[in-house]
C-alpha cells in the first residue's frame, strides 16, 4: 500500500534544494535528538556546533586561496612553486 511519510520526508519534497542535505537527527547536549522533535534552541546550538567544527576548515582554505592569488600576482604559473614564487631575485626566500 501506500507509505505514510514523514514530516522531515514531505518537508525535503516542499523544499528540496533548500533542505535536502537535513539530517534526520542532531545532536544536542550529547544525545540524538530527531529533527521532528527537536526545538529551534537545539537547532541553533547544533548549527553553533557545525559552524566551530567548519571554522579551521574554512580558515585553512581562504589561506590557500589568498597565497594562490598572491603567487599568481606575482606571475607564478601553474607548475611552479611556491618558494620559487616568492624568493627574491638573489634566490632568497
Amino acid at each position: 500500500m501506500f507509505k505514510k511519510r514523514t514530516l522531515l520526508e514531505k518537508l525535503k519534497n516542499q523544499h528540496p534544494y533548500l533542505l535536502d542535505a537535513l539530517p534526520e537527527q542532531i545532536r544536542s547536549d550529547g544525545v540524538e535528538v530527531s529533527i521532528e522533535d527537536a526545538t529551534l534552541d537545539q537547532i541553533a546550538f547544533a548549527v553553533l556546533a557545525l559552524e566551530n567544527e567548519v571554522r579551521p576548515i574554512s580558515r585553512r582554505m581562504n589561506a590557500l586561496r589568498e597565497l594562490y592569488d598572491l603567487a599568481r600576482k606575482r606571475g607564478a604559473l601553474g607548475a611552479h612553486r611556491v618558494g620559487d614564487a616568492f624568493s627574491d631575485e638573489e634566490g632568497r626566500s
